[in-house]
């Protein structure tokens, strides 16, 4: 149980370049994301076609990651969540888990410019980054 949780709103951006960029640093085991929204059929369970490109750019393919819903059930394979979206949208499980809940409230891509989902994509790489390089 080392796994981290992404949250965002939706599951089809913010929250798949986490898992994407802290699987790319830490190996395909490490990390799962999902939303508090169940968005997965509008987008057909795959992440939206501006994120993938963005992240293929950065030589990070998630073409392969699925829209999930955030479950009770997940809790159990993980060690931290890392919330990228309002910390109001949490469901009460997830505040109440007891794991240790890290808010990085980070603009939604949704409806923005190509220039504005990179903008995005550095800044949560930036948080992955400082993520995988905090002592723990």
């Amino acid at each position: 149980m080392n796994k981290i949780l992404f949250v965002c709103e939706g599951n089809v951006g913010r929250s798949q370049m986490a898992e994407g960029f802290y699987k790319h640093h830490k190996g395909k085991n490490s990390a799962i994301s999902a939303g508090v929204a169940d968005m997965g059929a509008k987008y057909n369970y795959r992440p939206r076609k501006d994120i993938i490109l963005v992240m293929k750019e950065k030589g990070v393919d998630i073409s392969g990651q699925k829209i999930k819903q955030v479950t009770k059930q997940m809790l159990g394979e993980v060690r931290k969540i890392v919330v990228l979206c309002d910390p109001k949208l949490l469901p009460l499980f997830l505040q109440e888990s007891g794991l240790s809940i890290i808010f990085k409230q980070v603009k939604d891509p949704f409806k923005s410019s190509m220039d504005e989902v990179r903008e995005v994509r550095d800044s949560i790489e930036k948080i992955i980054l400082e993520l995988i390089n905090q002592k723990e």
